[in-house]
């Protein structure tokens, strides 16, 4: 199957740019400026689950546009974009705002699920 796009090369560019625009653009919305990041504690929880929402919302953002324009640049340009503010924004967010090194999430950052079945129990029906 070829993707044949639907914009001339010119079209093509300007939608491709406006697509990386708006991804900018939900992250701005989602995570706030990077030095609002930055300035925070190092590995903030809300501040992850904001990039987490930004980051799904644009590559589904990105998907469907160009899957209606049928245009790889639009792939090209919003893919970089994402992956571009998705390191930003990691790297805001990872950082300690007095000394700027790089943090590792802390171990009681992870939460085990509840209210799941254990696998062995799964299969019996009482």
């Amino acid at each position: 199957m070829s993707l044949k796009s639907v914009m001339r090369p010119e079209g093509s560019l300007i939608l491709g740019a406006t697509v990386a625009g708006m991804v900018y653009a939900t992250y701005q919305l989602d995570v706030g400026p990077v030095s609002g990041a930055q300035a925070t504690d190092a590995n903030h929880p809300v501040l992850e689950s904001s990039r987490k929402k930004a980051g799904y919302t644009s590559l589904i953002m990105v998907g469907g546009l160009a899957l209606l324009a049928k245009d790889p640049n639009i792939v090209i340009l919003g893919g970089a974009a994402v992956i571009a503010m998705e390191a930003h924004y990691r790297h805001a967010i990872m950082a300690h705002p007095e000394t700027g090194q790089m943090q590792p999430p802390s171990p009681d950052a992870y939460q085990p699920a509840q209210n799941v079945v254990p696998l062995a129990m799964q299969a019996q029906t009482g």
